[in-house]
């Protein structure tokens, strides 16, 4: 049997997310494996936990304003919380606890998984070292994706950069669902924490809106080992928040729901 490991990140009003997380990821996803959740958060559970739950105390020591949960407060959330642009010094501490584990999974505080059992085949790959998910708003499987350039990091300035020319396909991944084999997995997380503060002591922030900082390292990433990567369908990542009729597919997993901010308290 296969163990998995699979980690929460949820401070402040994250937190909220961790029962529906929990309880749809463990029951649904890839269920003939053994499964264990690490959840990295300053929440505090009352009352007996399920033996496949190991909280680990942590607080957000990077983020230097208060959360802002509203709409248009997500750019600052990225770049000063460690479920954001500190994402991966944070993961790179988990790093002795997954030693007996074969696979790592992140996958973002706002996801469940949907009521239909993902099978092991179908969602790793063996072959590969890494898998990441395909953003779903930069696919023509989106009806209101019209082209044009995926929004990768073109500041030379960055370590994250990826020139038009070094396209290979027309991936795109999204950061909220990622991870491989262990201990390989984590010569990954290494490397992205590595470029992060390099790019940070060279007072590099991305003024790129549309795109996520720890993701633009991830993409770099990919285009770098591309033949190491299993790409999943952008079904795994599928917007809770965008009407459903819009995408021309079945949701397997649904991210950013639509009761998103009524969990994390903030007015739309």
């Amino acid at each position: 049997m296969k163990k998995i490991a699979i980690s929460f990140i949820g401070t402040g009003n994250y937190v909220n997310f961790f029962p529906k997380y929990y309880e749809t990821i463990n029951e649904y996803f890839v269920p003939e494996c053994e499964k264990h959740f690490f959840v990295l958060t300053d929440g505090v559970f009352d009352g007996d936990l399920p033996d496949n739950i190991t909280i680990i105390p942590t607080t957000d020591k990077y983020e230097q304003t208060p959360h802002d949960y509203a709409p248009n407060g997500w750019v600052s959330m990225i770049h000063k919380t460690i479920g954001g642009l500190y994402r991966f010094e944070t993961i790179k501490n988990l790093k002795d606890r997954l030693k007996e584990f074969d696979w790592y999974a992140y996958i973002d505080a706002d996801y469940y998984a949907c009521p239909e059992v993902i099978t092991y085949e179908s969602f790793f790959d063996d072959t590969k070292d890494f898998f990441a998910v395909q953003h779903p708003c930069f696919t023509k499987e989106w009806t209101r994706y019209a082209g044009g350039n995926r929004p990768f990091e073109r500041n030379s300035e960055s370590l994250s950069c990826v020139k038009k020319e070094e396209e290979i396909d027309e991936v795109y991944l999204q950061g909220c669902l990622w991870g491989g084999k262990v201990p390989k997995v984590f010569d990954m997380v290494e490397e992205l924490d590595r470029r992060v503060k390099v790019d940070i002591e060279n007072d590099f922030v991305s003024k790129v809106v549309s795109s996520a900082l720890d993701e633009n390292h991830l993409n770099r990433y990919r285009i770098d080992y591309a033949d190491q990567f299993h790409i999943l369908h952008p079904s795994f990542a599928k917007p809770g928040n965008i009407p459903s009729e819009q995408f021309s597919y079945e949701a397997k997993m649904i991210h950013s729901p639509a009761y998103r901010y009524e969990l994390l308290g903030a007015s739309t």
